[in-house]
């Protein structure tokens, strides 16, 4: 009876053992789909950071080495931030093929920055400020550009009545990069995603441009005549900066080799103060022969003779 029983039970059992069989198989089935769809996703996000660093116009062998410090930059990421920075020392970096940039620290700082600190840090590295957050990129590179030219123009703690004329090329550089970078961005983006954006950033410069004093008739000479005893008393009125920015700017765009004449500049003595036309001679003595025409067209536009 008791075998009956058992036998009965197995019998009653079998079918439901048996049901049980597709189930099963149907939850392997989508077990290996879900691990076929996490493969394609991997390989996919492997390609994309492959794409990322491919697409990316920085060359890394070519780039000084930046260092973001954390704090204050609101909800960019670190990684997009360097990409914007480097992206715009680019601009200006590559047309020095015979000189490369220190290392730099970018620090977020709403009531110093944008600015450039004299000297070195304790590991050589030129230290920067910037004031911008979030993910505005034209902003940002507008003020990162501006400081790598106070860089590349060898800034220095001494006289200061003409340090108007360093503000105004930087105020330049910050225009001619946004300008090339929106062309770079068209193809050749930080990320492929950034390509959009390209527009942004030529449209914050012209902006600045469009807001810029008008000279109302005036040559640029007469313009700084009026202008000159502010401008060698502050360096940084950031208005009159960009009225002879907008006049350099259409030089360097033309041929942005004359960059490499900034390298030239802050050579002689620091606490010795000039007049402007001394400092353009100055200037224009020192620059190699190729970059001499830029000087004299600089000086050209303020009726100044070189000799």
């Amino acid at each position: 009876m008791r075998v009956v029983v058992l036998a009965c039970a197995i019998l009653i059992a079998a079918p439901a053992i048996s049901r049980a069989d597709p189930e099963v198989d149907l939850l392997k089935k989508q077990v290996a789909q879900l691990e076929v769809e996490i493969k394609l996703l991997k390989d996919r996000l492997a390609k994309l950071e492959g794409e990322k660093k491919s697409l990316s116009p920085v060359d890394p062998a070519k780039t000084p080495k930046f260092v973001l410090i954390p704090g204050g930059w609101g909800d960019a990421g670190a990684d997009d931030i360097l990409a914007v920075c480097k992206s715009a020392a680019s601009e200006l970096s590559s047309l020095f093929p015979d000189r490369e940039l220190d290392p730099i620290s970018i620090k977020h700082d709403e009531k110093q920055g944008p600015m450039v600190i004299y000297g070195r840090g304790t590991n050589g590295e030129r230290r920067v400020l910037l004031n911008s957050k979030g993910r505005l990129w034209a902003q940002f590179s507008f003020q990162f550009a501006h400081e790598v030219c106070h860089i590349l123009c060898n800034y220095r703690d001494g006289d200061r009545t003409n340090l108007w004329f360093e503000e105004t090329l930087c105020e330049t550089a910050s225009l001619f990069v946004l300008r090339r970078m929106a062309e770079t961005w068209k193809t050749k983006p930080p990320y492929p995603n950034w390509k959009s954006y390209a527009d942004n950033l030529r449209d914050y410069a012209d902006q600045r441009l469009r807001q810029t004093e008008k000279l109302e008739g005036l040559t640029l000479a007469q313009w700084y005549k009026r202008n000159e005893p502010e401008l060698r008393k502050s360096g940084a009125l950031r208005e009159k900066n960009a009225v002879v920015a907008a006049a350099l700017l259409p030089l360097l765009e033309k041929n942005p080799k004359y960059w490499q004449s900034v390298s030239y500049l802050n050579q002689g003595d620091p606490k010795k103060e000039r007049t402007f036309p001394e400092h353009l001679r100055d200037w224009h003595e020192r620059v190699p022969k190729d970059l001499k025409p830029f000087v004299a067209d600089v000086a050209a536009l303020f009726e100044i003779s070189l000799k």
